[in-house]
C-alpha cells in the first residue's frame, strides 16, 4: 500500500475515533481535551484503536497497523497528528455549542 493511501486511511480513522468517543465521558475526546495531546498519544491511540475497531484495508501489504504507521515518514506521521488536533479542536466546539 502506497505511503498516500495508508495515510488517507489513518486520517479518516482520526475523524471515526473521536466521533466514536465524542459520546463516552471517558472517552479520547474527553481525555485530550484537558491537554495537547503529544504525537506519541495520538498514533499509540490510532495504532491500537485501528486495532480493535477493525483492519487495514484488504490490499495493505501491513499486517497491523502498528507497523503501517511506523512504515509511514515522519512528516505524514506529523501529517496525521495535525489532522487529529483539527479534528479535536473541531469536536471541542461543537460539544461546547451543544
Amino acid at each position: 500500500m502506497h505511503e498516500r493511501r495508508i495515510k488517507t486511511y489513518f486520517k479518516q480513522q482520526v475523524h471515526t475515533i473521536l466521533e466514536r468517543s465524542v459520546a463516552e465521558p471517558d472517552g479520547a475526546c474527553a481525555y485530550f481535551l484537558d491537554h495537547e495531546p503529544k504525537d506519541e498519544e495520538i498514533l499509540g491511540l490510532l495504532a491500537s484503536s485501528t486495532v480493535l475497531s477493525g483492519s487495514l484495508p484488504e490490499d495493505s501489504s501491513f499486517p497491523t497497523p502498528l507497523e503501517a504507521l511506523a512504515a509511514l515518514s515522519l512528516t505524514s506521521r506529523a501529517e496525521i497528528c495535525r489532522a487529529f488536533r483539527k479534528e479535536l479542536k473541531a469536536f471541542a466546539k461543537s460539544v461546547a455549542h451543544a
